[in-house]
């Protein structure tokens, strides 16, 4: 085990095998290498004049003093960072005589090998490790802003490593060693004895005789891993190698990203750079050789290439990874791949699934051969509810007599209507099976909480149960429960020694340091595709998050359903990887008997209107005709509401034929309403704002909200606002800030993120994703450059009406209604929808809590039920953004009044002249924006003497300068120039409404 060595400053100080934390900028890195100065400074003192540098650019000066900036708590908190660097300053002054015990073992290792049997071998990325496993720390997000942005850190220490491995190899001796050469042999010899060896022979030479083959396999078989890699060497050893492309999907990110690096180790490579495995994700690649390679991608990476090559040329195996899953894209693929087969005799098909429903997928593609791969997970001993509250002895403190419509997601709230049996059932054998409980102890906790949800200090005497060596993993349905689990962990004095992660950050893959205890907090996405190799222990809530359309009421419902028994099999799996494990269900016998066997498939509970365009796009034949073709096709209710949501947005025609607007639609790789946004923004010179808009939508807000700090989270949500009253508005001025901080240098970065609880690894995504819908834009026509803030694109980006109007254009006819609130309980200002009467405005918004707004109507990006209607992403939005931005326009008299209505229902006063004189420039405005949508080329803004400029130029002023804002919030505020209509034969919210919540 050799050291890298690297110079700092004028000394050449030593920076030892563990790395150190790196920066891009100058000042971190002096810091890393111990000041950077003459001296030759050892690594581990590197952090000895901790925030030093800083406060002295800052007009600090003391060492242990906080910067002058800090304030009240502030203060304090950089103090206990302070006192936590310092103790990891002791811990490294140890690390010598360590890393003399691991060069020892090195020396060493040659004679264990021979010593040991393969199969005892310590596992692949134990051995292969860059550090030692005591150097292994972890650090959460409530760290100094220095120190908290994982992506650059990740990114840093890949860098460090790669120049030490470089140096390992330069530095090493070479002489022959017989010992090595006979251990090799041997090897080679064992691995062609392996029954795993044989079993993957067979593997390959299935699909070398089927066109299409299902592999089913336990989870930690290795069929993501091995499969690839056995039919590349096939060919190799066939001399056909250059024949070869395997491409492999990948249905998350993270996936396609960890599986080729873990291909990549095991083939002694680095990942892509023309070697023989990589990966493609969306906005990011490593590509590996052209010829005889592997290729890890998401599922959409290949429904984009099919637009360019229907066929799929030059792929000569296709690889469906994790079809078990039944995301969207997956179940479209699977039908364009059987028509494919087809049209070419030579593509090898190989579906990858888990063994619960392997045989469905066999008999969508004629019968065709399964073959199965044991697993080499570890027994898993499982336990249900019944067998835990027994082994923990737990007896409830108290019954809960709230009503079950207050019980919270752990309580069972059951809203679909095909979930109402199954709850019959359970209902209708529970006196059997309580009876089967008579006489034990667990009866009064198994009563009431296997029904409505399982008491919640019960939880923590659950952990504390597994107190033996071995991380735990805990499934959660959503970010709520895992905080308010969190929360009651660390209000434990038993849980102080605790690393508690969250979701999938880097940390969770760390081994902890000696003494600490590994919990890590996840939702579903940790069931597959991700291996956390310590985890020994599995606590499954029972619980999981599902989005459902309601095609009924046009809404999409998110509510906390029971597992299947494929998810609860996947979870029951986490915990056999490295050594005999044990998995607790937090759910009784009964109801593990009622259990589905899988998920609904996500194309029968989501809308369809995206995946519309990409069948017309594809040119896939009629929609209905297509989706009839899936493995389980959505109701023709869904799919005739999307074609119906889909002519109103004049992306169809009648016939189901893309109009102009549909083609750019279907061609930008974002979901319609924003796709009109961001055509929107290109044609009214504002585009680099609405591209900030248009990426967080499609992706994620970039803010993020820190366990126990959720209120100050929301109050710089709120600054950040500026009064704007739009999340949208508010997600724009926070990026422009953060661009602002980064041209300054990564440390104003880094505090920015810090100061205001944004995540720069998504700032940075949506800034890629800004890049790559500018270059949509260019090549389509209407911009003349590929940089968002291309002056030409951006004279009106500075208006902020006309970006609210803008958005209206893009999200019309997601509108609200605002009326003032007369509830005593709760005042401020109730919001109304045509077709639910009464919503809520999502408590994340900048607009939850707002009492006074200047206009009357709100428009939203999403509807959501959940305990409630909410409404996410709002913006308050003025009379004139929805006359000339939303639907049609109709002048008439209402009640003696002279008013203009925005598709009947959005009604306000206006004299016939001015009503009359907006219709006629929304028709100019309306036939305008056609033509450059049929005809894309850039608004010509200097030459104001040309129609395109004075119609829009009008518009803009109109919306900008003429309007006189009206609170909402006034009720006399409806007798004021463009104040909305009374409610009369187009609005029929109920009056009633108003006093709903002092009832409760």
């Amino acid at each position: 085990m050799s050291y890298g060595y690297g110079g700092g400053g004028g000394g050449g100080g030593r920076r030892g095998r563990r790395g150190g934390r790196g920066y891009r900028d100058s000042s971190r890195e002096r810091w890393d290498r111990g000041g950077g100065g003459g001296g030759g400074g050892r690594g581990h003192s590197r952090n000895s004049d901790f925030g030093s540098r800083d406060e002295q650019e800052r007009g600090g000066g003391q060492r242990d003093r906080p910067p002058p900036h800090l304030k009240g708590r502030e203060i304090g908190l950089w103090y206990a960072r302070y006192g936590a660097v310092r103790r990891k300053q002791a811990d490294r002054r140890s690390v010598c005589t360590q890393d003399i015990l691991y060069l020892f073992a090195h020396v060493c290792m040659c004679d264990y090998k021979k010593n040991r049997n393969m199969n005892n071998f310590v596992p692949i990325d134990r051995a292969y490790r860059p550090f030692p496993p005591f150097l292994s720390f972890s650090y959460l997000k409530d760290e100094p802003p220095d120190q908290w942005d994982e992506e650059e850190q990740q990114e840093e220490k890949e860098k460090v490593r790669a120049k030490e491995k470089d140096l390992e190899y330069l530095f090493h001796k070479v002489v022959r060693d017989s010992d090595l050469d006979d251990y090799l042999k041997r090897d080679l010899q064992g691995k062609k004895l392996d029954l795993k060896y044989q079993e993957m022979l067979e593997v390959v030479e299935l699909i070398n005789c089927n066109r299409v083959v299902v592999v089913s396999g336990e989870t930690g078989c290795g069929k993501t891993t091995q499969v690839t890699q056995f039919i590349l060497d096939d060919h190799i050893e066939r001399g056909m190698g250059s024949l070869c492309r395997v491409v492999c999907t990948q249905p998350r990110r993270i996936s396609a990203i960890s599986v080729a690096e873990r291909v990549a180790a095991e083939r002694a490579e680095t990942v892509g750079d023309g070697n023989s495995s990589g990966y493609q994700i969306r906005l990011q690649c490593r590509l590996p050789r052209r010829q005889g390679s592997v290729l890890y991608c998401t599922t959409g990476i290949i429904l984009q290439w099919l637009r360019s090559d229907p066929l799929l040329s030059s792929v000569s195996h296709l690889v469906l990874d994790e079809i078990h899953e039944r995301n969207l894209q997956s179940d479209v693929l699977l039908v364009i791949v059987k028509d494919l087969l087809k049209l070419r005799q030579d593509l090898k098909i190989i579906l990858m699934s888990a063994t619960l429903n392997a045989e469905k997928f066999s008999k969508y593609f004629d019968n065709c051969p399964i073959i199965h791969i044991p697993g080499l997970a570890f027994p898993v001993e499982e336990f249900l509810l019944e067998d835990v509250v027994e082994m923990i002895r737990y007896r409830p403190q108290r019954q809960d007599h709230r009503p079950s419509r207050k019980r919270g997601f752990m309580q069972g709230r059951h809203s679909r209507p095909e979930k109402e049996e199954k709850e019959a059932e359970y209902r209708e054998s529970w006196p059997c099976y309580a009876r089967t409980l008579q006489g034990s102890c667990c009866l009064l906790v198994v009563v009431a909480p296997c029904w409505f949800g399982v008491p919640v200090n019960c939880w923590c005497c659950l952990v504390s149960l597994v107190w033996q060596e071995g991380a735990i993993l805990v499934f959660l349905p959503g970010w709520d429960n895992i905080s308010s689990l969190n929360d009651l962990l660390m209000a434990q004095q038993m849980f102080r020694s605790v690393q508690s992660h969250l979701l999938l950050s880097p940390q969770v893959f760390k081994r902890p340091p000696p003494g600490v205890r590994k919990i890590v907090i996840a939702t579903n996405i940790a069931e597959t595709s991700i291996t956390i190799d310590d985890v020994v222990y599995v606590i499954d809530g029972g619980k999981i998050k599902e989005t459902h359309f309601d095609t009924n009421n046009n809404i999409s419902t998110m509510a906390a359903e029971w597992v299947s028994l494929a998810n609860a099999k996947q979870r029951k799996g986490r915990a056999g990887r490295v050594c005999p494990g044990k998995c607790y269900h937090l759910y009784n016998s009964l109801r593990a008997s009622l259990l589905d066997a899988y998920q609904l498939p996500e194309i029968m509970r989501t809308p369809l209107e995206e995946l519309c365009l990409q069948i017309k796009i594809l040119k896939l034949g009629p929609i209905a005709g297509f989706l009839r073709k899936a493995l389980d096709p959505p109701t023709e209710k869904a799919v005739s509401l999307a074609i119906k949501h889909l002519i109103d947005l004049n992306a169809l025609d009648r016939s189901e034929n893309l109009t102009a607007l549909g083609v750019h639609l279907a061609r930008l790789p974002v979901e319609p309403h924003i796709g009109k946004l961001i055509l929107f923004g290109a044609l009214l010179g504002c585009l680099d704002p609405v591209l900030t808009i248009a990426a967080s939508l499609s992706f994620k807000d970039p803010f993020f909200i820190p366990l126990g700090k959720e209120k100050m989270a929301d109050m710089r949500r709120k600054t950040l606002s500026r009064n704007s009253k739009s999340d949208h508005l508010t997600i724009v001025n926070a990026f422009q800030g953060w661009e602002e901080a980064k041209r300054r240098g990564a440390r104003y970065e880094r505090e920015y993120c810090w100061d205001n609880f944004l995540s720069a690894n998504t700032l940075q995504m949506l800034h890629n994703m800004k890049g790559q819908f500018a270059e949509h834009l260019m090549g389509a026509g209407f911009v003349s450059s590929k940089d968002p803030k291309d002056p030409m694109s951006n004279v009106n980006s500075e208006n902020e009406k006309l970006i609210k109007a803008v958005i209206v254009a893009g999200l019309y006819p997601k509108v609200a209604m605002i009326r003032p609130s007369h509830s005593k309980k709760r005042p401020g200002v109730k919001v109304y929808t045509q077709a639910d009467g009464k919503v809520c405005i999502h408590p994340k918004s900048v607009n939850a809590e707002e009492t006074e707004f200047n206009y009357t109507w709100l428009i939203y990006h999403l509807k959501m039920r959940t305990s409630s209607i909410f409404l996410y992403d709002c913006t308050e939005v003025s009379p004139f953004s929805l006359l000339f931005f939303g639907g049609d326009i109709t002048i008439q008299k209402d009640e003696d009044q002279e008013t203009i209505a925005v598709d009947q229902w959005i009604v306000f006063r206006s004299p016939a002249r001015i009503a009359h004189l907006v219709k006629s420039l929304k028709k100019e405005l309306d036939s305008l924006l056609e033509g450059k949508i049929c005809n894309p080329a850039p608004v010509d803004w200097h030459n104001r003497q040309s129609k395109d400029c004075a119609v829009i130029t009008a518009i803009i002023d109109l919306i900008t300068t003429q309007e006189k804002p009206t609170s909402s919030t006034n009720s006399a505020s409806y007798g004021r120039p463009w104040a909305s209509a009374p409610r009369g034969q187009h609005i029929y919210f109920n009056d009633d409404d108003d006093d709903d919540d002092d009832d409760n």
